[in-house]
């Protein structure tokens, strides 16, 4: 009886807010760290953007043993990006234990499940999003389905110019996008990965560790930067030049997720 009144508790805690406001470009802090809850959840990002009618993400920590269940949503797509810990997903019956950094897609329509295999607590960010356009489940699926990624089998790719290098996750249509792009970036202390740049698609940097410093403006000079650590979020809304540098004493390893 405890368990459930625990999981029943869990799941109202994981609940989302109604979206009220357009999301801004800015840095977004991971607030969440309660070891003593089945189920702790800092809400991070909730808002619209321009291809989404509602786009949140959130950092859930799961103590050890419990699971979270959740029944099929035909109008809503999840993406999964393990923090820490060892994260049990099961997608349609099938599931892998991943650590951290580790990555899964949950098209519309199919069933999820998520277990702690870690001997200690672990946290995931769980991204939610829903398209302004009709939602093409025939079009994810087509371009591969529902999927799990673990970190260790994405190839790391070092850049020539020695300021770190890259794990390209994939680059897909989804049920919720026509182009979904990620990829982790590991950038060496004092580099900057470009120059103050822009492009159509929104984008959405998720910080696993190091410190950086990001450049947000209407063009390529004149802006403001703004400071941002491990378990921080950093969102660029549509044709806002941006660019990164780690101002930090080690590399800085980060995820870049473009999405139209």
């Amino acid at each position: 009886m405890v368990k459930w009144i625990l999981l029943l508790f869990a799941a109202t805690v994981c609940g989302h807010a109604e979206v009220t406001n357009q999301i801004t470009s800015d840095v977004y802090s991971d607030r969440v760290r309660n070891g003593t809850t089945v189920c702790a959840v800092g809400g991070i990002i909730n808002g619209a953007a321009t291809d989404f009618a509602s786009l949140s993400v959130q950092a859930v920590t799961l103590g050890k043993g419990p699971t979270l269940q959740s029944g099929s949503s035909e109008q809503v797509e999840e993406m999964i990006i393990v923090k820490e810990g060892r994260l049990n997903i099961t997608i349609n019956g099938e599931g892998k234990t991943v650590g951290p950094g580790s990555v899964a897609i949950v098209l519309p329509g199919d069933s999820r499940s998520f277990s702690n295999a870690a001997d200690g607590e672990t946290t995931y960010y769980e991204l939610e999003y829903r398209s302004k356009k009709p939602v093409d489940v025939e079009r994810g699926k087509k371009a591969g389905g529902s999927f799990i990624m673990d970190w260790n089998d994405v190839k790391y790719v070092p850049r020539e110019d020695g300021a770190g290098g890259t794990r390209n996750f994939f680059s897909r249509a989804t049920a919720m996008g026509a182009r979904m792009d990620l990829h982790a970036t590991q950038l060496e202390p004092g580099k900057s990965s470009h120059d103050p740049h822009h492009h159509r698609a929104e984008e959405m940097i998720i910080m696993l560790d190091g410190e950086v410093e990001e450049y947000l403006g209407p063009g390529e000079t004149g802006g403001k930067s703004k400071k941002a650590t491990r378990g921080d979020v950093i969102f660029l809304v549509s044709n806002e030049y941006h660019a990164i540098r780690n101002i930090g004493t080690k590399p800085a390893l980060y995820f870049a997720f473009q999405f139209e």
